[in-house]
């Protein structure tokens, strides 16, 4: 096998494992939601762990690929990619462009939870606000000086 074949079973292995892991993801995030919900604070902490180290999985990856494209002097960007997906021989260059389809479909998806779930937060920090106040507000039930 040369540097050019190693080079695309990477990066084929690669997507592949990435959409084994935006796939968990998706389910720790639709999880994380639930216990949003219900507000339990040591599942919260224990899926964020483990959505952490998936995405830091994800991250190393999308890194390594953007070094392949630098190798084959493509550009790091969706024509880099859809040329690079290109050098792959039948039957797999089926199977990997679609597997890179799901895997952004799949990315796709898991950014809107991420940002239901922020919502969420959001929504639950705004309620502790307004039960909480601030400072100021604290001198509604001071007296007036009327």
């Amino acid at each position: 096998m040369n540097q050019r074949e190693r080079l695309l079973a990477v990066v084929a292995d690669d997507i592949r494992q990435d959409g084994e892991d935006y796939l968990a993801l998706r389910d720790l995030m639709q999880a994380l939601y639930t216990f949003l919900l219900e507000r339990d604070s040591e599942e919260i902490d224990r899926l964020n762990l483990q959505i952490t180290r998936h995405v830091e999985a994800l991250d190393l990856r999308a890194r390594r690929r953007a070094k392949v494209l630098a190798a084959f002097r493509l550009p790091g960007d969706v024509d880099g990619m859809q040329r690079l997906l290109a050098g792959y021989a039948e039957p797999q260059a089926s199977e990997v462009r679609r597997q890179w389809q799901q895997l952004g479909s799949l990315a796709a998806h898991c950014q809107q939870l991420n940002e239901r779930n922020g919502k969420l937060l959001a929504m639950h920090h705004d309620v502790l606000q307004q039960l909480l106040g601030d400072h100021l507000d604290a001198r509604v039930y001071q007296p007036q000086p009327y």
